[in-house]
């Protein structure tokens, strides 16, 4: 169990870096303002936890193979 959450905690930070620079690089260029600034914000949080799950459900067969 121990492994499956620290995985989720990488698939999720690395996600969520990665959205945040492209996020963040799009407003600077497009000069957005302060509520485009926080949707985006959210968007950042929320697709990184669904990238980190989505991971998780996908290497979880890998992770624990069943036994017979």
């Amino acid at each position: 169990m121990l492994p499956r959450i620290g995985l989720f905690v990488v698939a999720v930070s690395a996600a969520y870096l990665a959205l945040a620079i492209v996020f963040g690089v799009y407003c600077l260029v497009g000069g957005h303002n302060m509520m485009e600034a926080l949707y985006g914000e959210f968007a950042t949080y929320f697709l990184a936890l669904v990238t980190g799950a989505v991971w998780l459900l996908a290497n979880g067969q890998q992770l624990n193979p069943k036994r017979d």
